[in-house]
C-alpha cells in the first residue's frame, strides 16, 4: 500500500533552445572574417610606411655619427601681394549741431532719418528776450541818427559863427567834437542791431549742408542754451554719407606702396561676395612715432546708400614688391634672446646661425625682409642642440613653401 500511496513526481520541463541555421552561423563568420581582414590592412596600410621611414632612419644614423635634420630651400616670394588691413567706415563729413541763441523750441520739422538740403529748415526757437532786445536796439538806433543830426546842424552853425569870429575857436572845436562823437554813436548802435538781427536769425535751425539727421535730441517746448558747446546741448547731429571715408594705419614696412589715388577694394561680412572700390585720397606724410605706422584715408562712393557709417571693414592693397621676400616655413624659425634666427647650412653641412628679419607672419609660412637669400640650405626642424659650426646629416630635401 505504501507503494502505492507514493506519488511519482515528474521532473520538470526545461525547454531548450533552437537550433540556429547553418546559414547565418555562416554569414556571421564572414562579417568577423571581413572586419578582421580589413582592420588589419589598414593597420598594415599606416604602420608598414611608417617602420619602413624609421628603419631606414636608423640605417642613416648607424652609418653617420651627425644628427640627422631635414633640411629645405629658401625661395623669394610672390613679387604681388595683398595686404588686408582692418578698419571701419565713416561718415564723409558729421557735425553736432548746437543752438546759439538762449529760448524754447517752437517747432520741430526734422526727424532722425530725414534727408535734407543745405538750408533747409530742421527746427525753430522762440526767443521772446532776444525780440525785445532787437527792438531796443531799434530804437537806440534812431535815436543816434536823431543826436547826429542835430549834431551836424549845430556843428554847421558853430563853423559859421566861427568864420565870422563870433565865437572862440575852442567852442567851434568843442561842437566839431560832438558831432564826430554822435557819429561814432550811431556806427554802434548799427552794429548792435545787425548783432542782435543776425542773432535773431538763429531762431531757425537749418541743415549746414546736403545729408542725413541721424540724431535729434530736443522736443517742442523745451529750453535751449546758446554758445554752449556741451555735448548734453546737441540739437541734431547731421552726416553726410553719400562718400564714406576709411582709416587704416599702414605698417612700416608697406608705407612705400602706399600712394594718393592709389585703388583699393573694401569687404564686408554684411555685404558678402562683393567689393567696394575705394580710393587713397590722403596720408599723414609721417610715421606714427608709437605704433611704426602710416595714417592713410581712403573714400568709397556710396551713392545707392548700401552701406552706413561704423561698419567693420577690411580693406585690401595690391602691391608690387621691388624685391620680393624670402619665404620659409614657420616651424624653421628660431626663437632666442638675441633675436630671430634660422640655421642655415653651409657646403660641408655645418650649421651657421643666421639672424633674420620677419616681414610678415602668416601662419605655416613666414616672409623674411632681410637675412636669408633665395636658395639657401636651412634646417627645417631645428632644435635647441644646434650651434654654429654643428655637423648635420640631411635626411631629405624639400620646398620652403611646402
Amino acid at each position: 500500500m505504501i507503494d502505492a500511496m507514493k506519488t511519482e513526481i515528474a521532473p520538470p520541463e526545461t525547454s531548450t533552445p533552437a537550433a540556429v541555421p547553418k546559414s547565418s552561423r555562416w554569414k556571421a563568420s564572414l562579417l568577423l572574417l571581413g572586419t578582421a581582414l580589413l582592420a588589419a590592412a589598414l593597420l598594415a596600410a599606416g604602420l608598414v610606411p611608417r617602420l619602413l621611414h624609421r628603419a631606414q632612419l636608423e640605417k642613416i644614423a648607424a652609418a653617420s655619427p651627425y644628427p640627422i635634420v631635414n633640411v629645405d630651400t629658401a625661395i623669394a616670394g610672390d613679387a604681388g601681394a595683398e595686404l588686408v588691413l582692418p578698419s571701419s567706415v565713416e561718415a564723409q563729413q558729421s557735425t553736432p549741431i548746437y543752438p546759439r541763441v538762449n529760448g524754447y523750441v517752437k517747432t520741430i520739422v526734422a526727424d532722425i532719418g530725414a534727408k535734407v538740403k543745405a538750408g533747409d529748415l530742421l527746427a525753430e526757437i522762440e526767443t521772446p528776450e532776444l525780440d525785445e532786445q532787437v527792438n531796443s536796439a531799434t530804437a537806440a538806433l534812431a535815436q543816434a541818427r536823431a543826436n547826429l543830426k542835430i549834431a551836424q546842424t549845430t556843428s554847421e552853425r558853430w563853423q559859421q559863427l566861427g568864420k565870422s569870429r563870433v565865437v572862440a575857436p575852442q567852442e567851434v572845436d568843442e561842437r566839431q567834437s560832438a558831432l564826430e562823437a554822435r557819429t561814432a554813436d550811431l556806427t554802434a548802435a548799427e552794429a548792435n542791431l545787425q548783432r542782435l538781427t543776425r542773432q535773431r536769425g538763429f531762431q531757425k535751425i537749418t541743415a549746414p549742408f546736403d545729408g542725413t539727421v541721424t540724431q535729434r535730441h530736443i522736443e517742442v517746448g523745451q529750453l535751449v542754451t546758446g554758445d554752449l558747446n556741451d555735448e548734453i546741448r546737441v540739437l541734431y547731429r547731421m552726416e553726410q554719407i553719400q562718400t564714406l571715408r576709411a582709416f587704416v594705419n599702414v605698417p612700416q614696412s608697406y608705407y612705400r606702396f602706399v600712394s594718393v589715388g592709389q585703388s583699393v577694394d573694401l569687404s564686408f561680412k554684411e555685404v558678402p561676395g562683393r567689393t567696394f572700390p575705394g580710393k587713397v585720397v590722403r596720408t599723414a606724410g609721417s610715421l606714427d612715432a608709437a605704433t611704426r605706422t602710416l595714417r592713410t584715408e581712403i573714400q568709397v562712393a556710396n551713392d545707392k546708400a548700401e552701406l552706413v557709417p561704423g561698419l567693420f571693414a577690411e580693406v585690401k592693397f595690391k602691391v608690387q614688391r621691388e624685391q620680393p621676400p624670402i619665404t620659409i616655413p614657420a616651424r624653421a624659425l628660431i626663437l632666442q634672446t638675441s633675436g630671430p634666427q634660422v640655421a642655415t647650412l653651409g657646403a660641408d653641412n655645418k650649421v651657421l646661425l643666421a639672424s633674420v628679419v620677419i616681414s610678415r607672419d602668416l601662419g605655416k609660412s613666414i616672409e623674411l625682409a632681410s637675412g636669408l637669400t633665395a636658395g639657401t640650405r636651412f634646417v627645417a626642424n631645428p632644435n635647441d642642440t644646434l650651434r654654429d659650426g654643428t655637423t648635420v646629416a640631411p635626411a631629405a630635401a624639400s620646398s620652403a613653401g611646402k
